[in-house]
């Protein structure tokens, strides 16, 4: 469907774009790409596996952090996003994960467990008033007398005492009604509007010193919570590699589609269109390419190749929709409709049906990495960096224009990486301890 035509059912779908670099990025509430991870409690990080590549084993890169709370949840919500920046670790299983992380919010918990205290108080205080009048049933009412100004008398103090301790209308009714209640200040969903998220605290006090009384003290207590919470080899953060960080800013869909529509007829997209020329005339031009190459590039366009319809159909569609807002790095929009990048094959749909292992719900999408991130973050720059030659082998290749082209690929790539987590968005464990869950994403591929 083209974005002229869109629906209002799609005004749910935010949009992060990338905005200024991070100087000290040590906020765990912030919405960003690249840096390392910031976690909700820095004494209790998850698992190193978390952050190692299932291919290379190598630790990977933080490429996405979002503070995502969900309405009604007593929990502050992080979700992190990493990558191997290493090409030949593409296009197989184990090459990119996904974290979702629980903090309780102690605002939350203390309203609630006030709730509980002034109903229990309720409770006893009926008990107590039933126990009274049982008492005072079985006492006969002609012990000291009968007068019938009695009867009228014992009514009157009895309809006062109700009217004082049912708790309706008076400063000591209990907060909120119904199962659960909502936080005292709701948390944003997704990121913030403005250029700089700012961090939703506990009154004046950050994650990290909500907890610190729960801390434990020496190395040992520390070592035996980990154990319990299931965290056998803690991932030291400074240790891993990183991207400069930046922050994301969000729009709401509808919105930027409304301002594209009333400015600008179409997107530039000449440098793109530039680079898609230079790399097919290398490829035409390299002596002993493979036939089949050849064959997809040499006189016809990207879309005019043998894929799939299946395929064509999505990515027309896929980019239809972002060229309205080409720099979008994320799409977002929790319990709705990904924008896929291809057709999903088999293999894509059993991942996307794999239940919660922690509580058995189904997964749901929730947002999207978009293939700008890729030219934001100097994905090429870092992996050639990294990227090992024996310098008599280096001696021995030849500068051909194919041996260019070679040094472009490079990194990690993809089409979109689309995240799917629990429905429920459970808890495992005790509900004031934190908590780590890996959950579930897709990674579609440009087609070969």
């Amino acid at each position: 469907m083209s974005n002229k035509k869109q629906s209002n059912k799609d005004s749910t779908v935010l949009l992060g774009f990338p905005d200024e670099e991070i100087e000290l990025d040590n906020d765990a509430y912030a919405t960003k790409i690249g840096g390392l991870p910031i976690w909700l409690d820095p004494k209790t990080p998850p698992s190193s596996q978390i952050c190692h590549c299932k291919i290379c084993k190598q630790p990977m890169y933080l490429i996405f952090q979002t503070y995502a709370p969900l309405p009604d949840s007593p929990y502050h919500r992080v979700m992190y996003v990493w990558a191997c920046n290493k090409r030949s670790c593409m296009r197989k299983e184990g090459s990119f994960k996904v974290l979702r992380s629980h903090l309780v919010d102690e605002v939350y918990l203390k309203a609630q467990r006030q709730k509980e205290a002034e109903k229990r108080k309720r409770e006893e205080k009926k008990k107590a008033e039933a126990e009274a009048a049982a008492k005072a049933k079985n006492t006969s009412p002609f012990g000291n007398g009968f007068q019938l100004g009695d009867l009228w008398g014992n009514n009157s103090n009895n309809m006062a005492t109700t009217s004082t301790t049912s708790g309706f209308g008076t400063s000591g009714a209990a907060v909120g009604s119904g199962f659960g209640m909502m936080k005292t200040s709701p948390a944003p969903l997704f990121g913030s509007t403005t250029t700089k998220p700012t961090a939703p605290i506990f009154g004046n006090k950050t994650a990290a010193s909500v907890v610190a009384s729960n801390i434990p003290s020496t190395t040992d207590q520390l070592v035996e919570k980990m154990t319990n919470l299931g965290i056998q080899d803690p991932v030291d953060t400074m240790a891993l590699p990183q991207f400069p960080s930046r922050y994301i800013y969000i729009e709401d869909e509808t919105t930027v589609l409304a301002d594209a529509n009333n400015t600008i007829a179409g997107i530039d997209m000449t440098k793109y269109q530039e680079y898609l020329n230079m790399e097919k005339e290398l490829l035409m031009e390299v002596d002993g390419a493979d036939d089949s190459k050849g064959e997809i590039w040499q006189g016809e366009t990207y879309e005019k190749q043998a894929l799939p319809r299946g395929v064509d159909k999505q990515f027309k569609k896929f980019t239809e929709r972002v060229e309205y807002a080409p720099s979008q790095c994320v799409r977002y929009d929790f319990n709705g409709q990904p924008l896929f990048y291809s057709a999903l094959q088999p293999q894509q749909q059993q991942i996307a049906s794999r239940r919660c292992p922690h509580c058995n719900s189904p997964r749901v999408f929730e947002f999207q990495l978009m293939p700008n991130i890729l030219s934001v973050l100097p994905i090429t720059e870092y992996a050639s960096k990294e990227q090992s030659v024996n310098q008599e082998e280096q001696k021995q290749q030849q500068q051909t224009k194919k041996t260019l082209l070679d040094s472009w690929n490079v990194g990690m790539e993809f089409g979109t990486v689309l995240v799917f987590v629990c429905q429920k968005d459970c808890h495992p464990g005790h509900m004031e301890d934190v908590a780590y869950m890996e959950e579930e994403l897709i990674v579609q591929y440009e087609m070969d």
